[in-house]
């Protein structure tokens, strides 16, 4: 939970200011433990970012203070991960399909928060890289062990508690589309069962495969009933999107192309729809989640409860029943 007006987020019933923090790191198949695309041996050690751009040491207070993982969202991330474990899309060295299981089961026995200890890791040779690690195990193990490179990031909070004590939350995330609403091989599997298919007319079909895509009579019929973007009121039909509430991938045919199942949206607020990181209540006030963090919602624009104007129906209400219970990170 947060409050953007001030910076401050409670975790687990403490609250804390919100100091910096250091977004949407990527998780470089060098730096995987488990999961590995190529052939390299890889490091312990983790990237974040080039030497020039921030002070590092000033930062993480010249690493006195220790980082954090939160076990729930170790669960999310998992969760969001099992489809791409199963389909394994990006092609591994080896079947990771078992994997999953083990990594959910482990997870069991982990602390609701988890710290570790930091220090910076930069080489003799790294003149315009910065790295950090750290030979704590849930660190160097686990956290290396269970995520996917390249479609994986790690953001890093720097917080201070009321007593004036700093501390760093690793926060974890996978990219939309490989989740499983959203995952390539979830809408091939899709597309494939539709064209084949002996049961739906052709004109019928590609009015299926163009809803995805928020195309086709789907777009047009969602535009006619709201033309322009429920949060930005941009009205160019040329940027706006027209957003499944309940995902293309898990809906039924009539769901698929049923205009009450969107929202038109700007290109940004669609990615944070889709992702979970808002939703909206029945009469158009926003949530938000804690997974954004106080600064990006001030450069977004966001403020929670504020109240947007959606076209209302009885059908959509149910469908942001859905988003809200399934997609929304909570």
């Amino acid at each position: 939970m947060l409050d953007n007006t001030t910076n401050r987020i409670e975790i687990g019933g403490e609250n804390f200011e919100l100091i910096d923090e250091l977004d949407n790191i990527p998780i470089v198949d060098s730096f995987v433990k488990e999961n590995k695309i190529g052939h390299g041996s890889g490091e312990a050690r983790l990237y974040i970012g080039p030497q020039e751009r921030t002070n590092y040491q000033v930062f993480f207070n010249n690493f006195q203070d220790k980082g954090f993982f939160l076990k729930k969202d170790f669960e999310i991330y998992l969760n969001d991960a099992k489809f791409e474990y199963e389909q394994q899309e990006q092609g591994y060295q080896k079947d990771i399909s078992e994997s999953w299981q083990k990594y959910y089961m482990e997870l069991r026995n982990k602390n609701n928060r988890e710290y570790f200890k930091i220090e910076s890791a930069v080489g003799e040779k790294d003149i315009s890289r910065y790295y950090i690690r750290s030979y704590d195990e849930i660190f160097r193990g686990y956290f290396r062990s269970i995520m996917l490179p390249i479609i994986s990031y790690v953001s890093i909070l720097k917080l201070k508690d009321d007593f004036g004590k700093y501390s760093f939350l690793f926060r974890l995330s996978l990219s939309y589309s490989y989740n499983p609403y959203y995952h390539p091989a979830k809408e091939k599997e899709e597309e494939k069962a539709i064209k084949e298919s002996s049961e739906l007319p052709q004109l019928e079909k590609e009015q299926l495969i163009k809803a995805r895509i928020g195309q086709g009579a789907y777009r047009q019929k969602l535009l006619e009933e709201s033309c322009e973007c429920i949060i930005t009121r941009v009205n160019d039909e040329r940027v706006l999107i027209a957003s499944h509430i309940k995902p293309w991938t898990v809906s039924d045919d009539n769901e698929k192309i049923d205009h009450n199942n969107g929202l038109v949206l700007t290109p940004t607020y669609d990615k944070l729809f889709d992702q979970g990181f808002i939703s909206f209540e029945n009469d158009g006030s926003i949530l938000i989640s804690g997974h954004i963090s106080p600064l990006n919602l001030k450069k977004l624009t966001l403020a929670i409860g504020k109240k947007y104007v959606l076209p209302d129906s009885a059908k959509r209400r149910e469908y942001l029943v859905y988003h809200r219970e399934n997609i929304f990170k909570k």
